[in-house]
């Protein structure tokens, strides 16, 4: 009876031990970590980040995901502590910075900040989140559709497109960076010369049938005939190429205008610790080459080797440096102006 008493004990104690070394492993289990991210690529961003970030951690993660304009609205009017992190693109980071709800972060508890490109690791300024991938904006057109070759901005002003071009709205992630490319196309500055810049966009709306707000859905216009070309970000032609991998990406001949998408901690965060975790996660080798291995996102480490395969259609190594990023607190205070410019040339979107 006494040797039995002792193995229940030596049981019992082993079970304490093992319940103490999960606990001291998972410090986080039981916090909830909510999450406003991107609606697509949602089985892919669940396999190669939540599940093993959950895993690590012991919490859970919930991920809101949504358009980048409906998440705005969302975070503005959500009470403090509904979120905790957001995962948006650049322009929209600063419609939440004007709103109060992007939070500081301690840079010095990213371990993986040194191992990204400079330009990523603080492009609202310090203390506020880093990039975790760059895209660029091209053309994509079907050559079985399309009666041109396409190689500039410029092209899509041909008569031969008739009815046949998608856009993105300016209001869209994609719509600065293609205005940019309308006013370097005809010599033109954003800002100075947006009265001359629209009079070229009314041009071109003889040859626009969308002016998009989801590249998902100008994909599906693209795939089914409905247009011959679309002006999208590089990732988006990962996901159109799917579909038909005879469809041409072109780098515009004025350049390649180009953006990122941002990790920040929204205002009143109650697990602001966790969302800094989190964040760093997301910059971590693992989770940069499987994002890229998937054809999800470009890395922004500069550790991450891809094969040419899998570069190809990435704003990848020597593009980073050629990027031309706009100045997004001009974009911001200028936005105004232009939604209603491009409301008057094209209808409200």
């Amino acid at each position: 009876m006494r040797k039995f008493l002792s193995l229940v004990l030596a049981a019992m104690m082993l079970l304490c031990v093992a319940s103490a070394a999960t606990a001291e492993e998972k410090p986080y289990a039981g916090q909830t970590l909510t999450i406003s991210t991107f609606a697509f690529n949602a089985e892919l961003l669940q396999k190669n980040i939540y599940d093993p970030f959950m895993a690590m951690t012991g919490c859970t993660i919930v991920a809101d995901g949504a358009s980048n304009a409906v998440r705005v609205s969302k975070i503005a009017e959500a009470a403090e502590g509904d979120y905790d992190v957001v995962i948006i693109g650049d322009m929209f980071v600063k419609q939440l910075m004007a709103e109060g709800k992007i939070d500081t972060l301690d840079t010095a508890a990213l371990t993986n900040l040194s191992a990204i490109y400079d330009n990523a690791k603080a492009p609202m300024g310090e203390g506020y989140g880093p990039a975790y991938t760059f895209n660029r904006l091209g053309i994509v057109y079907d050559p079985a559709t399309c009666p041109v070759e396409i190689k500039s901005f410029a092209d899509l002003w041909n008569p031969e497109l008739a009815d046949s071009v998608a856009i993105p709205a300016i209001t869209n992630t994609s719509g600065p960076l293609f205005y940019y490319g309308v006013a370097k196309a005809f010599d033109l500055t954003p800002g100075t010369d947006d009265e001359a810049i629209f009079a070229k966009l009314a041009e071109l709306k003889a040859n626009v049938k969308s002016t998009y707000t989801s590249a998902n859905n100008t994909i599906t216009m693209l795939n089914q005939g409905e247009i011959a070309v679309a002006v999208l970000l590089d990732y988006s032609y990962t996901t159109a190429k799917g579909a038909n991998p005879d469809y041409v990406w072109v780098n515009p001949s004025e350049g390649m205008f180009g953006g990122y998408n941002m990790l920040n901690i929204v205002t009143g965060s109650k697990n602001k610790e966790l969302a800094q975790l989190f964040i760093d996660y997301y910059l971590s080798y693992d989770v940069q080459y499987a994002e890229a291995m998937d054809g999800v996102d470009s890395p922004v480490r500069t550790d991450v080797v891809l094969d040419e395969e899998h570069a190809m259609n990435f704003t990848y190594g020597d593009m980073v440096n050629q990027l031309i990023l706009p100045d997004w607190d001009f974009v911001a205070a200028q936005l105004p102006a232009w939604t209603e410019s491009w409301n008057q040339t094209f209808g409200v979107q």
